[in-house]
């Protein structure tokens, strides 16, 4: 029961990311060499697509027609699919977005920042295919539960710099309070 949970929210946080990236490439608000990082993450993303369906218990007849709106870089189309998917396979992620900023969420927040995120995210290189932004700004950038959705997957950049999620909901909780407060 446990493995089919994780399975349900991995899904929840991919499409909820896959829309993000969706939503952005729509708006046309990424550098070019941004835009291709996004389209390759989407189209990695598409990929697994299946198989998140199939652990979670979906349908995954409906990603041929999502890989055909990403191939004719019909954002809102894809935007709309995903949103269809995002209504039969909810999130869970509220616990994480809402989290309240207490002093010691807000501690608990810095101190995993300093350890885990600084290095990349106080200083990114933002003329990269998928640059590691500043999360204070991201925060406020995007819906919280696309936000926590991001945190909850872990890093996504490249071969080099991917790796899962290492944190309960408690401390990515801690993280979202700590930057929706703009704090260091």
């Amino acid at each position: 029961a446990a493995a089919r949970d994780e399975h349900h929210r991995r899904l929840a946080a991919e499409l909820l990311v896959m829309a993000g990236d969706a939503r952005r490439l729509a708006a046309d608000d990424a550098t070019p060499v941004q835009r291709d990082g996004l389209r390759a993450r989407l189209g990695g993303a598409l990929s697994s697509l299946p198989m998140l369906l199939r652990r979670a218990g979906g349908d995954p007849a409906v990603v041929p027609t999502l890989h055909a709106a990403a191939a004719r870089g019909d954002w809102r189309a894809l935007r709309a699919a995903l949103d269809g998917l995002q209504r039969a396979h909810p999130h869970d992620l509220d616990a994480i977005a809402s989290a309240t900023a207490t002093p010691e969420r807000i501690r608990l927040g810095r101190a995993i920042h300093a350890e885990a995120c600084a290095g990349c995210h106080d200083a990114p290189a933002v003329d990269t295919r998928l640059p590691a932004h500043d999360l204070r700004a991201q925060v406020g950038a995007m819906p919280r539960a696309e936000f926590a959705a991001r945190l909850y997957l872990g890093v996504r950049g490249d071969r080099s710099t991917a790796y899962r999620n290492p944190f309960s909901d408690l401390e990515l909780g801690a993280l979202v309070a700590l930057y929706a407060t703009g704090g260091r």
